[in-house]
């Protein structure tokens, strides 16, 4: 079954001079359950569109041009209503951003922050939210969870932040991941035991994937099919058996 069909998905941006096709006229389809992997260079549009489908995309900057569908369970995100797209962002479709040390909040715990997800999309308070949390980070393999949820994001190492980030994602079961170069800055052990929770996970919840990288290493360890986008455009596609 079609959980994401995005159909001429168009996002061009102001810049000095004129106007950028950030991505230009991208078609894909992701199955439920399916791990897809978007590959390219640097400047190749692949975060913009991941940005794109949540409404993410730099606002003031970016725009996403008319006739551009992004059809999620039957529902165009393109066109819905921003109140109605927010129940969707962190709870059928989560994100995981490139850098966790940017993407948490400084000033609060990592407990803290994992419940407030719960709160907004969950209703969970008190005590359940806290003991959920303390799950979720038991589940992507923090040791001594409690303890640990009681921390700053400075306190915990890279590799602990991206565990963090990914509970975060986690929190409230969704449908679609969007991971964004997941493993950007760690070493390579760490990296590896990143996308092997990220695989055991997408297996146990039977989560779609959107992974967005440059590293054709992690697409084939992860991805079931292969998209290359290059001046955002997706020049080919095909399965990881092609690698």
């Amino acid at each position: 079954m079609t959980l994401l069909s995005i159909r001429d998905l168009r996002v061009y941006l102001d810049v000095p001079g004129g106007t950028a096709r950030g991505v230009d006229g991208v078609d894909l389809e992701l199955e439920a359950g399916e791990a897809l992997g978007i590959v390219g260079e640097s400047g190749s549009g692949k975060t913009l569109l991941a940005l794109s489908i949540l409404g993410l995309q730099p606002g003031g900057r970016a725009a996403i041009q008319p006739g551009s569908v992004v059809t999620f369970r039957d529902r165009d995100l393109v066109t819905l209503p921003p109140a109605a797209l927010r129940r969707i962002r962190g709870g059928e479709i989560a994100m995981v951003f490139q850098e966790p040390m940017t993407s948490l909040n400084p000033v609060f715990t990592v407990g803290n922050q994992i419940r407030e997800s719960l709160r907004q999309h969950r209703r969970l308070r008190g005590p359940e939210a806290r003991r959920v949390a303390w799950e979720l980070l038991g589940e992507v393999g923090i040791p001594q969870p409690e303890a640990l949820a009681e921390a700053f994001p400075h306190q915990l190492s890279g590799g602990m932040r991206q565990r963090v980030m990914i509970a975060m994602a986690l929190a409230n079961e969704p449908k679609l991941l969007i991971a964004d170069e997941p493993t950007t800055a760690l070493d390579v052990t760490i990296q590896k035991q990143i996308l092997t929770l990220l695989k055991d996970l997408q297996k146990d919840l039977n989560m779609a994937v959107l992974l967005i990288t440059h590293d054709l290493g992690v697409v084939r360890h992860m991805a079931d099919r292969v998209y290359v986008m290059r001046t955002g455009r997706i020049v080919e596609h095909g399965s990881r058996t092609k690698l």
